[in-house]
């Protein structure tokens, strides 16, 4: 028997039994991928203003596919962080005088305890057909709001049961979206009728930055969510977390001590990326009106190739 027939009816799994290109060809699980860092400048002006006219949200598209990414890391950047405190969405609440009920609407805008409390002032007594003339001050010591009307007919402030309401979990009292004005005014989640001296006075001190003081970011990845930080009460989780003084800039400048996030792809790297999802959002994941402003924002991905 010769040796070419032998190995073609080699039954041994030790004996290679085919023509030995298998020799030349290297060992796949042995063949080492360069790992590479690359930096990008995520601005939201190269975003497609077509697609996406605001800059609080758009699409940023790389210079090219980025393959088996391990990780996604904020380095530097930019943000606004002039936000407007009264906003649409929840500048507008119910009030009744007498049997009439009517619906406020505040001028969205950024405001200090002062000129919000004029605001107030300003569109009560704007209400057509009204008995009341309405002042509205505040209590220096206490930070506190107090309403009083000048012809004593009783009127409600419908937090709880008017058309716009602050949405809670029933089980946990918890609140899941601010959809008015009451928590900056000091007020809570019920209904406030004046009293005989045609009087309401809130229950807490007036807050202004109620809940603007933090702009959470989103990022995704081609549909995937590249959220590391984890939030409680059912809120969606994201990448980062920005604190700001409100109002005192025009821009916060990133502080790479406190503004750094890593996002690590586990257990296995992301295949492939070519874009970026970004999005600047309240606590309630509402989008937050950067009214036209700009941003940056630096990102260091490593990857194999």
């Amino acid at each position: 028997m010769s040796e070419f027939v032998a190995l073609q009816n080699n039954t041994d799994p030790n004996i290679p039994t085919s023509s030995g290109q298998h020799v030349l060809m290297k060992d796949q699980t042995k063949i080492k991928r360069a790992v590479r860092r690359t930096t990008i400048v995520v601005n939201s002006r190269d975003r497609n203003l077509i697609q996406d006219y605001n800059s609080n949200q758009f699409r940023y598209k790389l210079r090219r596919p980025l393959t088996n990414v391990m990780s996604i890391e904020l380095m530097n950047g930019c943000i606004p962080s002039y936000i407007y405190n009264l906003n649409t969405g929840w500048n507008t609440f119910s009030f009744q005088e007498g049997s009439i009920v009517v619906t406020i609407t505040l001028t969205p805008g950024y405001y200090t305890e002062s000129t919000l409390l004029t605001e107030l002032q300003t569109q009560l007594n704007a209400i057509l057909n009204k008995k009341n003339t309405y002042t509205v001050t505040l209590n220096q010591n206490t930070k506190r709001v107090q309403i009083t009307s000048t012809n004593i007919i009783p009127f409600t402030f419908l937090f709880y049961s008017g058309n716009s309401h602050d949405d809670i979990d029933l089980n946990t009292l918890a609140i899941l979206s601010i959809n008015t004005p009451a928590r900056l005014l000091g007020f809570g989640l019920q209904d406030y009728t004046s009293d005989t001296n045609g009087r309401i006075t809130s229950i807490l001190p007036v807050d202004i930055d109620n809940f603007l003081k933090t702009i959470y970011l989103h990022i995704e990845s081609d549909g995937k969510n590249l959220s590391r930080m984890e939030l409680g009460n059912g809120r969606q989780d994201c990448f980062h977390i920005f604190y700001l003084v409100p109002s005192s800039e025009n821009y916060l400048f990133l502080n790479k001590e406190t503004d750094h996030s890593l996002f690590e792809s586990t257990p296995a790297p992301i295949a492939r990326m070519m874009t970026l999802d970004i999005s600047f959002r309240d606590e309630f994941n509402r989008v937050i009106d950067f009214n036209q402003r700009e941003s940056s924002l630096v990102f260091e991905i490593t990857h194999l190739e």
